[in-house]
């Protein structure tokens, strides 16, 4: 591990040597010093003697930095980790998700030191994780969920390795747990026009809410992170440059979205603009109702005094109102993955598709609707076909013409 070194005059001939580097068990740096005594009686000399005394107690400090290092549970080091990684590089839902993540995590090997967990350790905890009954709220953990504790761990090592704390890491000796893919099940088009129709009678803003999730593709946050100035009504079109999200400890945030690519100008039909000019209307007629009260946030959606409304509001309407309406049960992203499944249905290609859900790549459209598209290729096939058998027909009727 890297140590850096300091030197500091305390006397005619005595220095002090400083040396940092290494951590103890509470995650903290150790600092080392040692005070030397030099023989010239030339301040410069003087210090660069110091120095390369200084040079030869870094080496023997950092010998025996590794096995210091290694003394942290694998919870403190999440905390270090955590506090000198992850609240610099991670959005707020990252982080919060990650603490749920490591909950189980710190249950079963937080007590353990990073230096003496194996890879035999990180197989048994992945395969508690799939037994029924480790979930409270269903039978078992789904494949994705575990996969992500397996991240997170793979995370944390690779972190500990990178410092030179760990020689290796214990996580990628271990196979990543495997994911079951699941089909999205997305309404038929029939139930849509259902829902469509049902929602005419509930409030503006949950129309909105659904239309801006469908016709714009728009996330959850990205809809409640919508602000007034990114709407131009003229052109129909919306600047996706902001998302707002929810944490416990934090509250309601307002963040970037979650890269170049949603960050973008996106298109919507004019109806949804109506609805848009509408909204806008009843927001300012509610300011000019309560005065001084009104909090001004900017945004399309908020509660009753200007204030951001809470974006899990969206699925609490939702959950309830199709319940009452004996509609199939569905959430807001759900929305989204119909844009994606009509549009492909419709023969649309899988890069405007993309850029339509503002993916950061292609690629990740092709993963997610890998089977949508197959379909889709499949019915190439059969278009093709169709069109050779129609062109030697005609083929054939032109030389029979001839022929007479």
């Amino acid at each position: 591990m890297a140590s850096y070194g300091s030197v500091q005059k305390t006397g005619i001939h005595s220095w002090k040597l400083t040396v940092s580097g290494g951590f103890d068990g509470g995650g903290k740096r150790i600092r080392h010093t040692k005070t030397v005594h030099v023989t010239s009686d030339s301040p410069d000399k003087q210090e660069q003697e110091a120095r390369k005394q200084l040079a030869l107690f870094q080496q023997d400090i950092e010998k025996g930095e590794s096995s210091n290092s290694g003394k942290m549970t694998l919870s403190q080091f999440y905390d270090y980790w955590k506090e000198n990684y992850a609240l610099k590089n991670h959005e707020i839902k990252t982080l919060a998700y990650n603490e749920n993540l490591f909950t189980r995590i710190k249950q079963a090997l937080g007590k353990k030191r990073i230096d003496q967990i194996e890879p035999r350790h990180i197989q048994a905890f992945l395969k508690n994780m799939a037994e029924p009954g480790i979930s409270k709220t269903k039978d078992r953990l789904s494949s994705n969920t575990i996969r992500k504790h397996f991240s997170l761990l793979h995370s944390l090592f690779a972190k500990a390795v990178q410092w030179n704390m760990l020689p290796y890491n214990p996580v990628e000796r271990v196979d990543p747990p495997k994911v079951e893919h699941k089909v999205k099940q997305v309404y038929t088009q029939e139930e849509l026009g259902n829902f469509l129709l049902a929602i005419e009678n509930e409030d503006l803003k949950y129309q909105l809410m659904v239309h801006l999730a469908f016709s714009g593709g728009l996330r959850r946050e990205e809809i409640f992170g919508l602000k007034w100035e990114c709407v131009n009504f003229e052109e129909n079109t919306l600047k996706i440059e902001s998302a707002s999200v929810y944490t416990p400890k934090s509250g309601i945030k307002l963040k970037g979205t979650k890269n170049k690519a949603s960050n973008a100008d996106i298109s919507i039909p004019p109806y949804v603009t109506d609805l848009l000019r509408h909204q806008q209307v009843k927001q300012k007629e509610k300011k000019l109702l309560i005065g001084d009260k009104w909090h001004e946030s900017g945004l399309v959606f908020t509660t009753w005094n200007g204030t951001p409304a809470h974006p899990d509001s969206f699925y609490t309407w939702i959950k309830r109102f199709t319940i009452r309406e004996g509609l199939p049960s569905i959430s807001p992203h759900m929305f989204r993955h119909m844009t994606a499944t009509y549009l492909i249905a419709s023969g649309t290609d899988v890069r405007t598709v993309s850029g339509k859900l503002r993916h950061a790549q292609t690629s990740t459209t092709m993963n997610i609707y890998a089977h949508l598209l197959k379909s889709a290729e499949k019915e190439t096939a059969n278009t093709l076909g169709d069109f050779v058998q129609q062109a030697t027909e005609k083929a054939k009727q032109a030389q029979k013409k001839q022929a007479k």
